[in-house]
């Protein structure tokens, strides 16, 4: 009673459900997928030979990262405020779609402008049973679920391959598919693409909470052994 009680104390797991969840397929995006800008991204802006247009220009002696605070960002009306140009509206544009209306617009006082567009929140959140949690930094505009769970340094000795989940985020509700690592080919391995916004949620085996809580149980059981036999033995003299 005393290890069941024990064992049955663990937390309940938000990711956990009792449905089926579909195969990943569900959420593949296809091989010409593009990220599309969103409200709330934040970009970096650099036209060459014009730094005073440039915002975080990545033509600059120093690295552009989203900490540094040298971005323009995309706001609620999915407007990107840029030098000289003011409010263009760019939600729902992939990059280059984006860069060549902004190239388009500064040609009206620059002769072949050349600009670059980067974004720099393109993020993934990685939880459960890897080496580093948190959140990843995609830096390719295709990134596989192999190489997200690598950057995460790789799955814990009680990561359950079995039963990896993959939500992400869609207009009508959160979207989530299930995974199992050790039934994949090499083909779908390559092929699975996290994309901005996704959450990858490595699930714990079941034996773990066992295995935490062994020590303190059999500790445990071995005090109330020796207090039964002391109790016996005077009971008996």
């Amino acid at each position: 009673m005393l290890v069941l009680g024990l064992l049955s104390s663990c937390t309940q797991n938000l990711f956990t459900t009792k449905k089926p969840l579909p195969p990943a397929s569900t959420l593949d995006v296809g091989p010409s997928y593009q990220y599309h800008l969103r409200k709330d991204d934040k970009l970096s802006l650099s036209v060459w030979d014009h730094e005073e247009l440039s915002v975080g220009s990545v033509y600059g002696h120093y690295s552009v990262n989203e900490t540094e605070g040298k971005w323009t960002m995309v706001d609620a009306q999915g407007n990107l405020n840029v030098p000289k140009l003011g409010n263009v509206h760019v939600e729902g544009l992939t990059v280059p779609e984006a860069e060549e209306l902004l190239e388009k617009s500064y040609s009206k006082w620059i002769v072949s402008p050349q600009l670059t567009l980067k974004v720099l929140n393109l993020e993934a959140t990685v939880l459960g049973e890897v080496n580093l949690p948190g959140k990843q930094r995609l830096e390719k505009e295709r990134n596989t679920l192999i190489e997200v769970l690598g950057k995460a340094g790789d799955m814990g000795v009680y990561a359950d391959k079995r039963h990896i989940k993959l939500m992400r985020p869609a207009t009508a509700g959160t979207q989530a598919v299930e995974i199992d690592l050790t039934q994949l080919s090499a083909f779908d391995r390559s092929n699975i693409v996290v994309v901005p916004g996704d959450v990858v949620y490595v699930p714990a085996k079941s034996g773990k909470q066992f295995d935490r809580k062994a020590p303190s149980v059999l500790g445990i059981a071995s005090i109330v052994s020796t207090v039964l036999i002391i109790t016996r033995f005077f009971m008996t003299n």
